[in-house]
């Protein structure tokens, strides 16, 4: 559904670039246009220079002030390779041990002792997910609510499936608390954004707001409000809520890129940035790391984070290979940025087109395989859909209490586009197997549900 009122479309800014920028502002201006979404801001670097430093269209509707490359925007789950840098300074004092089982240093952490670091930061732990995003603003916010997760988190054993898990990054912050003897925030404000040279990131609204900041705005049927009041809530922090801004980010692709430099100094050692960037699991071609994700892209990997919270939507991804790092923000929670991306990567590099692999043919008795009741429950234990799989004149089709049947067509090994009818939802169903080899979970949206029949 689209905005059909008319938004103004505004450029600020002297954009930097060594070359001609007009096929790249002109991709930028469109999606602007076609998805109505207020203002954007978007930074470049390719090999150590920003080619691209820019604010697009404004970060307020009432007031039209401008973005700008140094706007602030919540960028949702793109604090997650941020809390894993901070985690990872802790691992190279010595003070944490990432195979260690995460109760050692979280007493109040009883989900499971077999639940190591590594597992919390690379979404293996195995636990379900939930995000709450308002909630208490009182410090102490972060500790109880990791003290109220429990063994009905768990849905896996540990390292056996990918899930996405945002209070596996929760209990990262908490334990960042204990070991460094620092609230979360006060850890982040005074030890990671300085080290990695983003200036003006911040989690405190109170600080945020000294700032030019995008109001955050979601869309409805015929028109986009702002979202009031703006999100916030400790327990939280550490799995999506720092503010920032592309020229900010910028420092952050530097660190992918660099494996662990910015500004020529080490934040980390390659070793550990590295491991930072390297996939533990994979659901289909997309892994995840310690804090990153990892895919494929067009004959090279690419490395990165995206995020999303009312209101905002963040983007940010590397090709490490190439030298190249895109930041998109936007302060529309529906915006998606991946056509900048890519006409970023055509823009600047030579990279061949993907070429397609042919869908894999499965008869019905193949099909069999996929078929049965899987469960995806929130960190609590709660029930939140189940599907009903089967195969249905020759086809697997998935049921889900309130909704059409949704027919899973084959594109890759365990890997099924979602249709309802003949529309192409654009949602992918994965299965999982278990280490005994068997389909024991399905994939939606980065989440997971275990086969119950």
């Amino acid at each position: 559904m689209r905005f059909f009122a008319i938004v103004a479309l505004f450029v600020f800014a002297v954009p930097v670039f060594a070359q001609d920028s007009s096929p790249l502002t002109e991709v930028i201006e469109a999606q602007i246009a076609e998805s109505r979404v207020p203002g954007l801001g978007v930074a470049i670097i390719l090999n150590g220079e920003v080619i691209l430093s820019q604010g697009f269209g404004v970060r307020s509707l009432e007031t039209h002030d401008p973005v700008t490359a140094d706007t602030l925007f919540r960028i949702g789950s793109t604090t997650k390779p941020l809390t894993t840098i901070g985690l990872m300074m802790l691992v190279e004092q010595g003070l944490v041990d990432l195979d260690a089982p995460v109760s050692e240093y979280v007493p109040e952490f009883t989900v499971s002792d077999a639940i190591t670091v590594r597992h919390l930061l690379s979404h293996t732990a195995g636990m379900s997910d939930n995000a709450v995003p308002f909630g208490r603003l009182d410090p102490d916010a972060l500790a109880d609510y990791v003290a109220s997760l429990d063994r009905r988190a768990v849905f896996a054993p540990p390292g056996e499936v990918l899930s996405y898990c945002n209070p596996c990054f929760d209990t990262l912050g908490r334990l960042i608390e204990v070991v460094s003897d620092q609230h979360y925030a006060e850890y982040m404000a005074e030890v990671v954004f300085p080290a990695l040279g983003m200036e003006r990131s911040t989690l405190l609204a109170n600080v945020a707001m000294t700032y030019p900041l995008a109001v955050g705005y979601s869309r409805q049927v015929m028109a986009i409000n702002p979202v009031r009041p703006m999100p916030d809530n400790v327990a939280e922090y550490p799995a999506g809520f720092v503010y920032s801004s592309p020229n900010d980010l910028i420092q952050l692709a530097q660190f992918v890129i660099n494996s662990g430099v910015v500004d020529g100094e080490a934040v980390l050692p390659e070793a550990y940035a590295r491991e930072m960037a390297t996939p533990i699991l994979h659901v289909g071609t997309l892994g995840y790391g310690l804090g990153l994700f990892v895919d494929e892209y067009r004959g090279t990997i690419a490395v990165g984070h995206g995020g999303a919270i009312n209101g905002y939507a963040s983007y940010f991804n590397t090709l490490p290979e190439y030298g190249l790092g895109v930041i998109v923000l936007a302060n529309g929670d529906w915006f998606d940025p991946t056509p900048i991306f890519d006409a970023a990567v055509d823009l600047l590099l030579d990279l061949p087109a993907d070429e397609p692999t042919p869908a894999p043919e499965l008869s019905a008795e193949a099909l069999e395989a996929y078929t049965g009741t899987f469960v995806v429950t929130d960190v609590y234990g709660a029930s939140s859909a189940t599907l009903e799989v089967a195969v249905e004149d020759g086809q697997l089709i998935a049921h889900v209490a309130g909704q059409p049947p949704l027919e899973l067509r084959p594109f890759a090994e365990d890997a099924f586009n979602v249709f309802v009818g003949t529309m192409d939802t654009g949602s992918r169903a994965y299965f999982q197997r278990t280490s005994a080899g068997e389909i024991g979970y399905v994939s939606i949206g980065f989440r997971s549900g275990r086969r119950e029949e």
